[in-house]
């Protein structure tokens, strides 16, 4: 039985990456955020985040240029910046409409922040 040896190309790369982070992105409760060349899942405990959404104010801008109602707004700002909990995200994100998903990724685009995409 012969083994054939396989290599990655820059494009193989490439593809694969795409895959993983499609994947990755895919298996999260929320979704992916970036800005300035870094990036989180929303809702995530790690501290860019911290730094990017509550430190600068950008999660009250985002939430206030939703029509979400407020015990949501408040839920997601409080569990994203003052008692983070993943968790807690996660389960508010999921209990959303569609179009309230969409609505809150697109107000996180309408302030400078892109949605489900990472640069290489």
């Amino acid at each position: 039985m012969k083994i054939r040896q396989i290599t990655m190309t820059g494009y193989g790369i490439a593809s694969l990456s795409a895959f993983l982070l499609v994947f990755v992105a895919g298996c999260a409760d929320t979704f992916l955020v970036s800005k300035a060349g870094k990036d989180f899942v929303f809702g995530r405990e790690t501290e860019n985040a911290y730094r990017m959404l509550c430190e600068t104010g950008d999660l009250r801008e985002i939430l206030a240029d939703t029509a979400l109602p407020q015990d949501i707004k408040e839920g997601l700002y409080r569990y994203s910046c003052t008692d983070r909990s993943y968790e807690k995200v996660a389960e508010i994100y999921k209990g959303l409409a569609p179009e309230q998903r969409k609505e809150l990724r697109l107000s996180f685009q309408g302030n400078g922040y892109d949605v489900n995409y990472k640069e290489c």
